[in-house]
């Protein structure tokens, strides 16, 4: 499923870059360089945040080429269309615009990683939506900027619009999908209505947001933008401040299950000393040499069963659902599988032993 995703992202990529055969090559370098800088500093943000429990490349490579390919392809017809019909740019930037761009880009989530088996693993915690929201975005936004900034004729035209763009607009649309996409987290963790509730609530305030940054102006005039402006940059710093906070829950919840973890026999505590530290998984990883992939699988493996058992600990009314356990089980019998390859690397030469271990099947409390 990413390969396919992936092919069919990269071509409708491709198609959105012709426009640079048809611009003067400085143009063309310069508004891809500044965007592509755009673009890293959020690709980085979107890194630090993964930490813990880093997400599969090729999922995020796909959320890129989605919004950047599929999403940009499906919207430019859309919108394009409805200019033709209505003669009105300004109906289109209102109207078509903030709903179909919010529906392709959030579409990523829902098709891919919520219609797949894999794709619903992967989805472990807040800042997963975060980041492939971000990166959907990010696609989006980088080749919208370019063909923007290259619309122009002439050099002095396009710098000013990569100016404005850079002022107003540079992360706009990773900031609207985000938005989707933690309505999306919210309606994967609640319970009846609200799960289909809260990822529409994502998705209308993401349009709602887009619709006033596109229609500022007309509604109120000079004064409209600096109220977008405004706005736009509470909403930035808001979900900012939310990502650091998901970042913090996730190394949180990793520190409260280590110990139960230890406790049914899928890791020893000399692990659990290790694991709830970020440089000392980068240490233990840089030591062992030729086995570091499975090093690393094993450090992925466990921390995806520590947040799954957050979530399943989060449950107070009734039952987990039924997949959430069947996937419980599954990674722990993986870390378990795992347990004695890793126990191999780790005792290399330093004398090592591991403590004998009788593996359980609670992902609850243990019994009092």
């Amino acid at each position: 499923m990413p390969i396919i995703f992936l092919i069919v992202g990269g071509l409708a990529t491709a198609l959105g870059l012709l426009v640079f055969l048809e611009r003067p090559v400085a143009q063309s370098l310069v508004a891809v360089t500044t965007f592509t800088v755009v673009l890293a500093a959020g690709v980085w943000f979107l890194h630090w945040l993964d930490r813990w429990e880093p997400e599969p490349p090729l999922f995020v490579l796909g959320a890129f080429l989605w919004g950047a390919g599929v999403s940009a392809l499906i919207s430019g017809i859309v919108n394009t269309i409805v200019l033709y019909t209505t003669e009105s740019e300004t109906a289109t930037a209102m109207f078509s615009a903030p709903l179909i761009e919010e529906s392709t880009k959030g579409l990523f989530l829902v098709i891919v990683l919520l219609s797949t088996r894999r794709g619903r693993a992967e989805m472990n915690s807040l800042t997963d939506a975060i980041v492939y929201g971000g990166m959907v975005g990010l696609g989006f936004a980088w080749i919208e900027h370019i063909s923007y900034a290259l619309m122009p004729e002439t050099m002095a035209e396009s710098t000013q619009i990569i100016f404005v763009r850079l002022l107003l607009v540079a992360y706009l649309h990773p900031m609207l999908t985000i938005i989707v996409s933690i309505g999306i987290w919210a309606g994967l963790n609640a319970r009846g209505a609200m799960r289909l509730v809260w990822p529409f609530l994502g998705w209308c305030l993401a349009v709602a947001l887009h619709f006033l940054h596109n229609g500022s102006m007309e509604l109120m005039g000079t004064a409209g933008l600096f109220v977008a402006a405004a706005i736009e940059l509470a909403v930035f710093i808001g979900l900012i401040i939310v990502g650091i906070r998901a970042r913090g829950r996730e190394r949180d919840m990793v520190a409260r299950q280590l110990p139960a973890l230890v406790h049914f026999g899928w890791i020893s505590p000399l692990e659990a000393g290790w694991l709830h530290d970020l440089g000392a998984r980068r240490r233990m990883v840089a030591a062992a040499g030729k086995d570091r992939p499975l090093l690393r699988d094993f450090i992925q493996n466990t921390t995806e069963l520590s947040l799954l058992r957050g979530r399943l600990d989060s449950v107070t009314r009734g039952q987990p659902p039924a997949s959430w356990i069947a996937l419980h089980r599954e990674l722990a019998e993986l870390v378990s599988h795992q347990r004695p390859e890793v126990h191999r690397i780790l005792s290399r030469g330093n004398g090592w032993a591991p403590m004998p271990a009788q593996p359980g099947h609670s992902w609850g409390a243990p019994p009092g």
